[in-house]
């Protein structure tokens, strides 16, 4: 279902530098360097009909771990903060993730779980509330809206049947995993064709003639590791990306070697285990370097999949609508031009230049471009929703794995797919 769409004419108060070329250069937006911005079409946002519950806890993520001793060491994460968005990031990161700000020099801090807040239906952190814009729910899965928002369909399925710090565990019984794996995948599925149904959405975001197969073959899914929030998920990100996270990916950025595992890798290595009858037995020092040369040796090539990922990503813009027309701006290597006239293929003659941030630039896109909390919302502004299959709080890690394992209307099939999952509920 679309909300009334999102508008914007105005043009911001900027200063403009006398730069105009002698003669008006062409550039290609999707191009590497060149990229569309400054937002001022209209955007068809589709609504979440997730049920506004309140939280289960009241209070901090923080009082919780004062007050449940045992759990604490679940409910933070070692991350590096971006010190000019404040977001967190993995502490094996060398740029934000959200506006490419260096992390070089900032010291490893520990934060928040919010994914663990989620779960057990915290009302808040110390600094936010722990509200969900919430798309599906089921006792072993959600799957929300990425705060993030680096397309207009980026999501994640968050495992909450149990604790599982990142997808390194897996390995430890494959049979499960494929299990929790299976319907992780399709809960989010499903939640992209809600999205791909409303023909608005679809015809604003894509060219025509795509179809929800190539829909389904044009998605950034898998794991980062070391992720930024250690419960298991599910990223989820429906291309196309918005433009300035599609130069993002062009410039290695998104999606790092290394770092980024896709789901196909993950699948792949499960299938070789799951053949063998055999699995691998994950510690908390085990090394992602380990994991795939163990792996290359028995003919899964994680560099061959990553690259092959990569490359069909990079290259998802072709499947992309973004029209010149809807944007005021073109950023050519980094720098804000007006656009002087939309050419008939899409390439654009580049006009005036203007002192504007192409990062603040794009926070304001990404407000306008976000499903975040569309129908979510309290006077206006974003404001979610809570998990309504939060597990319950116990004291004690035996009670903590079985509270987490917890079920009120899991199907008996399920149930004895979690008794097998003793082996990689695992402490940090």
């Amino acid at each position: 279902m679309s909300c009334p769409c999102v508008v914007r004419n105005a043009k911001p108060d900027v200063e403009m530098i006398d730069q105009s070329p002698s003669h008006a250069e062409m550039a290609t937006p999707g191009e590497k360097g060149c990229y569309l911005a400054g937002f001022a079409g209209a955007f068809p946002a589709i609504r979440s009909t997730a049920e506004k519950l309140p939280a289960a806890v009241p209070g901090t993520l923080d009082a919780v771990a004062r007050s449940h001793q045992e759990l604490g060491r679940y409910l933070y994460n070692d991350v590096k903060v971006c010190t000019s968005c404040g977001r967190p990031c993995a502490n094996t990161q060398k740029a934000c993730q959200q506006c490419g700000t260096s992390l070089a020099d900032v010291p490893m801090t520990q934060t928040e779980n919010v994914m663990m807040g989620f779960i057990f239906g915290v009302e808040c952190t110390t600094k936010a509330p722990l509200t969900i814009s919430l798309r599906r729910q089921t006792d072993n899965v959600m799957v929300y809206d990425d705060l993030l928002a680096m397309s207009t369909c980026h999501l994640n399925a968050l495992l909450t049947s149990h604790y599982c710090r990142d997808w390194r565990w897996l390995l430890r019984d494959p049979p499960a995993a494929q299990g929790l794996l299976d319907e992780m995948e399709r809960e989010a599925w499903q939640t992209t064709l809600e999205f791909f149904s409303d023909d608005r959405w679809r015809n604003f975001v894509y060219r025509e003639g795509v179809t929800k197969e190539m829909v389904r073959d044009n998605i950034i899914c898998g794991f980062n590791s070391p992720p930024s929030q250690f419960q298991l998920h599910l990223q989820w990100i429906v291309l196309p990306l918005m433009p300035f996270h599609h130069q993002k990916l062009l410039d290695g950025l998104h999606a790092q070697q290394g770092r980024w595992f896709p789901l196909e890798y993950v699948r792949r290595l499960l299938d070789v285990l799951v053949s063998e009858g055999e699995s691998f037995q994950v510690q908390s020092d085990t090394s992602v370097d380990e994991i795939i040369q163990h792996f290359n040796r028995k003919g899964v090539c994680y560099e061959e999949v990553w690259a092959q990922c990569y490359q069909k990503y990079c290259a998802s813009y072709s499947l992309s609508n973004w029209q010149a027309v809807d944007f005021k701006y073109v950023v050519l290597q980094r720098a804000v031009h007006e656009i002087q006239e939309v050419l008939p293929d899409g390439s654009v003659l580049v006009g005036r230049r203007h002192d504007i941030d192409p990062v603040s630039l794009h926070h304001g896109d990404k407000l306008l471009l976000q499903n975040y909390c569309r129908g979510l919302e309290n006077d206006g502004r974003p404001a979610g929703t809570y998990y309504k299959h939060h597990k319950a709080l116990k004291s004690g890690m035996a009670a903590f794995e079985s509270g987490l394992a917890w079920s009120t209307e899991a199907s008996a099939a399920f149930k004895q797919l979690l008794a097998r999952l003793h082996a990689f509920l695992v402490s940090g």
